[in-house]
């Protein structure tokens, strides 16, 4: 399936940008636990921190209703507890790169490295960039971008890793260039890749 919900470049639902903060951080929350929602307690912990509603829970329902009307009524799904999105795991980039670093990683494990390769590179199409995570701001959105940071960096070692192993080492060494020389994989990597750039 194509991803239809984007959080960690933009924020948008089949390509249509979602813009009011408390409706990003809303669906950024039920993004975070995909398979089981957020309960109401921790939807109105995480979108009204400092200033809670007389009545949060009603605001919450409101909010809800509001996302409904503007993405479609089936997106969010009501749950004993609260509320959880209506997406597989593929439909949602945050989750969709999780799935690629794990799939690229068994691949690489199994000594497929063709296809190590194309799940890292689908996994980074997504992510597009983790500089751009805005992480000096406190919100939902904002939170989930930087606890998928450790992903993209996953999926950069796991591409260098890759093109290493195929023997495309000048390519591999651009990827490592700014990596920490104690980090495993520039070890394991660098010196194939340092004697191809002295090649070229």
């Amino acid at each position: 399936m194509a991803v239809e919900l984007t959080l960690l470049s933009r924020v948008a639902y089949r390509d249509q940008e979602v813009t009011g903060p408390r409706l990003r951080g809303l669906l950024a929350l039920l993004a975070s636990d995909l398979r089981t929602g957020c309960s109401t307690a921790r939807l109105v912990e995480g979108l009204w921190p400092d200033e809670q509603s007389e009545n949060p829970t009603k605001a919450l329902q409101v909010l809800v209703s509001r996302a409904r009307a503007q993405l479609g009524a089936d997106v969010i799904a009501t749950t004993p507890t609260g509320y959880r999105l209506a997406l597989g795991e593929d439909q949602v980039d945050a989750s969709a790169v999780l799935l690629s670093a794990s799939a690229s990683a068994r691949q690489a494990r199994e000594g497929d490295h063709e296809a190590a390769l194309a799940h890292a590179e689908a996994g980074l199409a997504l992510y597009e960039a983790a500089e751009r995570a805005d992480a000096g701001f406190d919100d939902p959105v904002s939170a989930l971008r930087a606890e998928r940071a450790s992903t993209y960096r996953s999926l950069v070692r796991a591409r260098a890793l890759a093109l290493s192993r195929l023997g495309r080492h000048a390519e591999a060494a651009e990827e490592l260039a700014s990596w920490s020389p104690s980090d495993p994989v520039t070890r394991r990597c660098w010196p194939s890749c340092c004697a191809a750039r002295q090649r070229h």
